[in-house]
């Protein structure tokens, strides 16, 4: 028959036990926090708009409930690694804020959303940039999020990126 530990390491077993639950418990309330701002509930989603050319002109969506959201993005071409001007405009929505989050759509490329300020009535502005990825080719799903009283509402728009920025539509 075994013999049982002597009673320090029995305290030092059970001290580190403990440690365990409590940062268990630590990491599952950071994740429950966390979870809704990372992946928010939309209220409505407008259709994608297959015929938007976003590295050649602004797009615009519309929901179904009515209002439309138009993003542009400058410089025409969306080049990887540098600087870029979004603007959304929003025609028929209140907005309390408005967010312009970016999501590979065949490769996640991590957390990349910018809040865009105010300019006047409807208009939003911010500057970000897209990340480099190690493909040549990148396809986007750039997502404005509108959040209104009646709850979040998500504006998708689809584009590719080029390491080399030729080839591209």
């Amino acid at each position: 028959m075994p013999k049982d530990p002597p009673q320090p390491a029995r305290r030092l077993i059970a001290l580190w036990v403990i440690l365990a639950v409590l940062l268990a418990t630590l990491l599952g309330v950071v994740v429950y926090k966390a979870w809704p701002l990372l992946y928010p509930q939309a209220a409505a989603l407008a259709p994608l708009d297959p015929g938007c050319r976003l590295r050649q002109a602004p797009c615009t969506v519309t929901f179904a409930e009515g209002g439309t959201v138009t993003l542009a993005i400058e410089p025409q071409g969306i080049p990887v690694v540098a600087p870029l001007a979004f603007r959304v405009d929003l025609v028929g929505l209140q907005a309390l804020g408005v967010e312009l989050d970016f999501a590979g759509v065949d490769m996640n490329m991590g957390y990349n959303r910018v809040a865009l300020e105010r300019a006047e009535d409807g208009h939003y502005q911010g500057k970000g940039m897209l990340p480099v990825c190690v493909r040549d080719r990148m396809s986007w799903e750039a997502k404005v999020l509108v959040q209104t009283r009646a709850g979040l509402m998500v504006a998708p728009f689809r584009f590719e990126t080029s390491r080399t920025g030729q080839g591209l539509p």
